[in-house]
């Protein structure tokens, strides 16, 4: 076990166990932040890491950056927030403002501001179904879009059985994700992306044919993030998209993960040519300030009851304040094309490792989004959950902080700030492909997965 788990770091993870429930939390190993700016992290014993996975791509600028601190404090020295239920404000105006003109589509907008992706998808599928008056949502696969009533159940990840302890809704209508690398038809997607996206369009419309008047919405991640950083063929997205189009449904856009620059482009569904009628985004948008937002159809968004939507502080300035503030670094930096490029870069490199080590099975993403599969058998692509933590572990305990998702909880998911630095970004790698050695080598021991879960 590493010397790295002294008393105070492990008194912290016991008190955490006593008063969190189980349900808020999915943990990878003890790490306890005291500080972080930029790309880095700082835990309670003095240790530095480089951060991968941006605060689970809260942090798309990285900790701390300069702007958003500074917008932040002029805006506490005026006001905090005020109910925009009752009152106005501008703060809220301006990010709304803004979020319509770099959101797809030249229809008339109107926007939704919350708190964080979970209920801002809610409110997307509220608002879908009130227009539509139909009441299922079509969702995929291991998809994962949140935690409250309608987007922990329209979360393909979860189990069957934890769907039925939690009451979940029956109004999702679930359908395969097009999974190029792993699916239940056997198709190498990458090979033939149009017979795999063809077979599951084709259950799709003969859905649709038959009870597309009961269907509100399909519910689509334009890249599967916790499903594994799965990255469906362009052709599919942009058959999806016809094909709602051509039934009258709704095409909700859930951007929580692929937005705010993190693809390479603003939005995810910008690399497929699609446009959706509601697009929902979160994490990244305040730089780890709490909000959330729903960009979608007007006519749509008005269709849901007066009041029905008014959250008390939904629209708050200071949160606003740092949207506004986040979305004007990384336009002034352009930091969507260096997305674009650096993760262009860390591909080619992790895809030299795949060729070095029969452990990595497949490597995808898109800009600063990528996935690295690990599996037992490279032919048989047998996942392999254990390996993976263990590698997570291990670049941890040498300064690197890495997330394990998918639905077998194999997935390395590299998400670091659209800003870090090249030789930051080589470091990393250079410390991960020293984590896989490690691991292959025996030198990290099974006990460690005690404090491991993931996906």
């Amino acid at each position: 076990m590493s010397t790295w788990l002294s008393k105070r770091l492990l008194d912290i993870v016991e008190r955490d166990k006593r008063v969190f429930p189980r349900g808020i939390s999915i943990k990878h190993y003890p790490l306890v932040v005291k500080s972080a700016r930029g790309c880095f992290l700082r835990d309670i014993e003095g240790r530095e890491y480089i951060d991968f996975v941006s605060g689970a791509v809260v942090y798309p600028i990285g900790h701390l950056h300069e702007e958003v601190v500074e917008a932040i404090e002029n805006q506490l020295k005026r006001y905090l927030g005020y109910p925009i239920v009752y009152f106005y404000a501008e703060e809220p105006v301006l990010l709304a403002e803004k979020l319509i003109s770099i959101t797809p589509g030249s229809f008339e907008k109107k926007v939704f501001l919350g708190f964080s992706g979970s209920d801002a998808v809610e409110v997307a599928l509220l608002v879908s179904r009130a227009a539509r008056g139909a009441k299922y949502v079509v969702s995929f696969n291991d998809s994962f879009h949140g935690s409250l009533y309608l987007t922990f159940s329209a979360s393909g990840i979860f189990s069957e059985e934890a769907k039925r302890s939690a009451l979940a809704s029956s109004d999702i209508i679930f359908t395969p994700y097009p999974n190029p690398y792993r699916n239940p038809y056997g198709i190498d997607g990458y090979e033939k992306p149009v017979e795999l996206s063809n077979t599951i369009l084709r259950e799709l419309e003969r859905l649709f044919s038959v009870r597309g008047s009961e269907i509100s919405a399909v519910l689509l991640e334009p890249i599967q993030g916790d499903g594994g950083i799965v990255v469906p063929p362009e052709y599919f997205v942009r058959e999806l998209g016809k094909l709602c189009s051509e039934y009258d449904i709704l095409l909700v856009d859930d951007e929580v993960k692929t937005g705010i620059g993190r693809t390479g482009r603003w939005w995810g569904i910008e690399h497929y040519n699609v446009t959706p009628d509601i697009l929902v985004a979160g994490k990244g948008l305040g730089s780890g300030m709490p909000i959330s937002a729903v960009v979608g159809r007007a006519n749509v968004m008005d269709s849901y009851p007066e009041g029905g939507l008014g959250y008390t502080l939904t629209g708050h300035a200071l949160s606003a304040t740092a949207a506004l503030a986040t979305l004007g670094v990384i336009e002034r930096e352009n930091l969507i094309e260096r997305a674009r490029h650096l993760g262009d870069y860390i591909v080619k490199r992790l895809s030299e490792l795949k060729e070095r080590y029969e452990i990595i099975g497949d490597v995808r993403g898109k800009g600063l989004l990528i996935g690295v599969e690990i599996v037992r058998d490279k032919a048989r692509k047998t996942p392999d959950k254990p390996l993976a933590l263990k590698i997570a572990w291990r670049a941890w305990e040498r300064g690197l902080v890495l997330l394990t998702v998918g639905k077998y909880g194999n997935v390395l998911r590299i998400a670091p700030p659209l800003n870090t630095p090249r030789d930051i970004v080589d470091r990393a790698l250079e410390i991960l492909e020293e984590s896989v050695r490690d691991v292959l080598e025996g030198r990290v021991p099974d006990d460690v997965l005690a404090y491991m879960r993931g996906w």
